[in-house]
């Protein structure tokens, strides 16, 4: 028999193997339990399989006698009683292995709950995310037979969508079917999956479309790289804050309150139409904060008059609501060119009012205005406090809107929240469709940074794009600049870009400022916890978490650390002066407490703590590391006893954990588990 590694070893005893299964099965554990007993008899040894804390597999032998099943559970029990028997707890085996091994395992009485079993290992052999699917098992069978239904129907649809990618025109959109596929195993993202893969045909289409129509030859070139124009230092080395200020000289512009609007301003434009030439809808990056905007904009593009009439999209700076309103215009200007398409800044149309009335030339740019088949008004933002250019548009939107012409817009903000903007302007811009996008979460943010980089045919890590989308979380404006600044910096210093030279580029993106910032949230969540709640921590790298853990280490309160730290770093790093820090790993150790991977060992540990010091708080860094040596499902059965077991008592459970180390549904459930601290 594999031995595996042994984390327990207790002496035999009546009782004694009945309470260690009945603890094993609370903590769903994955191993075995040997009985060993040597007498008058010989050698007796006896071997019980567990899978989720469950008895599946059992034997027992006695000399050249090997007993299997329900027969041989008998045997191992009564051995079991007595106190010269030997009982050891095994982890980190190879259950099917070990099960082929034992042989004949305990036939499941209920045909459904085997067949059921045997799904769920079908399922997970196939790398799908299963969830907590594994957990019906445990409660009514006709309610886990439903609940495998509904997941099997979304496995089938997964597959169609693999299917009808695999029948597409592709070549194009790769990166676009690599996003799709990577939700292919998830069934929890069906619904986010046929989305994608509606905005991926639609895609196509278009395309196909833009083929059969005229070009527009200022339409087809790719963006290029800003020019860098800069002197090359004469020194061998130089800092990368000394470097970058050289590129930016040629860069810089004075602030204000356009200070967006007068960058896109620089950007290429179509004379005919105004329109910022690159905004394109293939060039957008599509995630979970804007697929709603962009599948409307979509839309009014595809059937512009019949989709959504007027279309008003808002969103913060930066994140992408002027790229789709562009997107719409060069759209639909490719496709037809003789469609009159406008697009104005709402600066750009006041100004313009302003001087037509100066000029005496009015009725002109009326003309102008109200004679277009679509028009685009970008920022209506800044309507406020404008009241003779709001009555002009507000005719202006009257004579378009019965004309059946197409008008988009955006805001910073929804109609009803722009101060002093008339009613009657806010109730025609509600009278269509309100889209509003969200600052991208870190998968879109990472999907952006690596379409950029290969735009401009670099190769860039994925921890120097996790890098960047940590420190740039809610404007895709800067972090693109963000990138550019650590390509440009390369270039001209002629290095690699590694996740160290990175740091020190964008350094000056943690200010002292946000340094304050986080430490005033840090003292402020401090005084939030409370006793009995499991909080989980998210950030890029465990650092606040232990700030958190010694702020709330006051008066008697106890600690206990279990990290994947080394310990004296911790101590170190942290000023950890109170409390138990045990180093979570395989090693072994001459200075340090360590603790193997091992659940049923840390759930032990954890438990003591709880019994013996009553109140303080526990700190588990290292999650990733559990989940790599065991599996998501185990760790989560782990967490949500654990969480139960703080629950009920008067200390406090931190987790720390790093998203992007996660898939998104299992972060998804472990934050419906605990309270969540982000520190992204």
């Amino acid at each position: 028999m594999p031995e595996g590694k042994v984390v327990r070893a207790i002496e035999g005893g009546p009782g004694s193997l009945k309470e260690l299964l009945l603890d094993l099965k609370k903590y769903y554990f994955d191993g075995y339990v040997s009985t060993s007993l040597s007498g008058d008899e010989g050698e007796l040894q006896g071997y019980i399989l567990l899978r989720g804390g469950k008895p599946t597999n059992f034997l027992h032998i006695e000399g050249e006698t090997d007993t299997h099943g329900e027969e041989s559970l008998k045997k191992i029990w009564a051995d079991s009683y007595r106190k010269k028997c030997e009982i050891g707890l095994h982890a980190k085996v190879d259950l099917d292995d070990l099960a082929k091994v034992m042989e004949d395992g305990i036939e499941e009485k209920d045909p459904k709950l085997l067949e059921l079993k045997q799904k769920l290992e079908a399922w997970r052999g196939s790398d799908y995310a299963i969830g907590d699917l594994e957990t019906y098992l445990d409660g009514d069978i006709d309610a886990a037979v439903e609940k495998f239904g509904d997941f099997e129907k979304r496995i089938s649809g997964l597959e169609e969508i693999g299917r009808r990618v695999e029948g597409l025109e592709t070549e194009k959109f790769k990166m676009d079917v690599e996003e799709l596929q990577s939700r292919l195993k998830d069934p929890a993202s069906l619904r986010d999956a046929l989305t994608d893969l509606k905005i991926l045909e639609e895609r196509i289409a278009m395309e196909k479309e833009k083929r059969k129509g005229k070009k527009i030859a200022s339409k087809t070139g790719a963006e290029s790289a800003p020019e860098i124009v800069a002197e090359v230092p004469t020194e061998e080395e130089k800092e990368p804050d000394d470097v970058y200020e050289m590129i930016l000289k040629k860069q810089s512009k004075e602030g204000d309150m356009e200070g967006d609007m007068a960058a896109e301003e620089d950007m290429e434009r179509d004379e005919r139409t105004n329109l910022i030439s690159h905004f394109v809808f293939d060039g957008f990056v599509v995630g979970p904060s804007n697929r709603f905007a962009y599948a409307a904009c979509l839309a009014v593009a595809r059937t512009p008059y019949k989709a959504y009439n007027p279309l008003f999209v808002t969103s913060g700076p930066g994140l992408g609501k002027t790229h789709l309103l562009s997107a719409i215009g060069n759209f639909i200007s490719e496709k037809d060119r003789k469609s009159n398409v406008l697009y104005l800044t709402t600066e750009r149309f006041s100004n313009e009012y302003r001087q037509a009335v100066k000029d005496g030339t009015l009725n002109q740019l009326r003309k102008r205005f109200r004679n277009v088949d679509v028009f685009l008004l970008d920022d209506a933002q800044f309507l406020e406090k404008r009241e003779d250019v709001q009555e002009e548009l507000f005719h202006t939107f009257n004579a378009l809107y019965e004309s059946n012409k197409q008008i988009a817009l955006t805001s910073d903000r929804p109609p009803k929240e722009i101060p002093n903007l008339q009613d009657r302007l806010v109730s025609r811009f509600e009278a269509g469709l309100i889209a509003d996008i969200q600052p991208p979460e870190m998968r879109t943010r990472i999907a952006i940074l690596r379409r950029k980089a290969r735009e401009m045919g670099a190769d860039v890590s994925g921890d120097v794009l996790s890098l960047i989308a940590t420190l740039v979380t809610n404007n895709i404006r800067e972090l693109e600049g963000a990138l550019n600044r650590v390509m440009a910096f390369s270039s001209l210093m002629d290095i690699p870009i590694t996740e160290s030279m990175a740091r020190d580029v964008l350094k000056e993106l943690i200010s002292e400022e946000d340094q304050v910032k986080w430490e005033a949230k840090v003292d402020k969540t401090v005084q939030d916890l409370k006793e009995g709640r499991a909080y989980l921590v998210e950030e890029e790298r465990p650092q606040n978490c232990f700030k958190l853990l010694q702020g709330s280490l006051k008066g008697s309160k106890a600690g206990l650390v279990i990290t994947r730290t080394n310990p004296n770093r911790a101590r170190e790093k942290f000023n950890i002066r109170r409390g138990r820090i045990i180093w979570l790993t395989d090693r072994e150790s001459t200075t340090e407490e360590t603790l193997p991977p091992v659940l049923e060992r840390l759930v032990y540990v954890i438990e003591e703590f709880i019994e013996e010091e009553k109140v303080g708080t526990i700190l588990l860094d290292g999650l990733e590391y559990l989940v790599s040596n065991n599996s998501f499902e185990t760790v989560l059965r782990f967490l949500r006893q654990l969480i139960d077991e703080v629950s009920e008592s008067k200390c406090i459970l931190l987790i720390s954990t790093s998203p992007k180390t996660l898939k998104e549904r299992e972060l998804k459930i472990l934050e419906r588990e605990t309270e969540t601290i982000s520190f992204l």
